[in-house]
């Protein structure tokens, strides 16, 4: 055999070995059985989006601001200013969503802004929390918030209520950063979101975010502003609507029932 053909066999066999593996790593059986049969439609979704007043939030500290007025509240009070409003603005990384069932994310010109002050260093808190909590729609698997910091030695938290009315701590880490940057929590498999009963999802609600300071973190004038509160979440559900189904068959029947004696028109 000459050196030509040995050459050609070497690589026919290459080829076929290359197309056999090809097709073990990459190809797609293609059947009429649609893509909702893993029963799975996961997709983010945004609670909110600060662009209207529908949703209204409030600010508290830790330590709580005194109430007292006149120059001894000036001289003891351990927050010496706090406000929160809404701005224009918003972070230019941030996609605006094409479409949305309950309307937000489809605009990114306002953002929710704190600013506050501490007088004393430690490990102080700024709570904004929503008049009414916020329901994070299907089987939640994390929240994401947009954020936008000054170098300032704060970390971020959510707090969730569960169906049960216990509250969990989802933990964002440190938003010790300048400029914006998305910050995103996983939402524990343990924190229970559904039933054996129908409707099986019981859906988280968004209580509170908390900016936590570090015990050395600054105590000037400090600003933080939030856009675009997203959740990744599992929409899929089992609907029970084959209710009444059962009655086509004859065990279901009452034979207990005498049957119905017909009555002869009289004539």
């Amino acid at each position: 055999m000459n050196i030509v053909k040995i050459k050609r066999i070497t690589v026919a066999v290459l080829t076929v070995t290359l197309a056999f593996a090809a097709s073990r790593s990459f190809s797609k059986i293609v059947t009429n059985v649609q893509p909702d049969i893993s029963q799975e439609e996961v997709r983010a979704v945004v609670v909110d989006d600060f662009e209207t007043e529908e949703i209204k939030w409030n600010v508290e500290t830790t330590p709580k601001m005194l109430k007292e007025e006149g120059d001894n509240k000036k001289r003891r009070n351990p927050v010496k200013h706090v406000q929160l409003k809404t701005v224009e603005g918003g972070p230019a990384d941030l996609a605006v969503e094409k479409w949305a069932a309950n309307g937000k994310g489809l605009q990114k010109t306002k953002v929710l802004g704190v600013n506050f002050q501490f007088k004393y260093p430690g490990y102080n808190s700024v709570h904004l929390i929503p008049e009414k909590p916020l329901q994070m729609p299907g089987r939640s698997r994390a929240l994401s918030i947009w954020v936008h910091g000054r170098g300032q030695d704060y970390k971020l938290e959510a707090w969730v209520k569960d169906y049960k009315d216990n509250v969990h701590i989802l933990k964002f880490g440190s938003v010790n950063f300048v400029g914006w940057q998305p910050v995103k929590a996983d939402i524990p498999s343990y924190i229970p979101q559904d039933t054996d009963s129908f409707p099986q999802t019981r859906t988280l609600k968004l209580e509170r975010i908390i900016l936590r300071s570090a015990p050395t973190a600054s105590t000037d004038n400090t600003f933080f502003f939030f856009d675009q509160i997203k959740v990744l979440t599992e929409t899929f559900e089992v609907n029970f609507d084959g209710e009444g189904l059962e009655k086509n068959f004859d065990s279901t029947k009452d034979d207990t029932k005498e049957p119905e004696k017909k009555v002869d028109n009289p004539k």
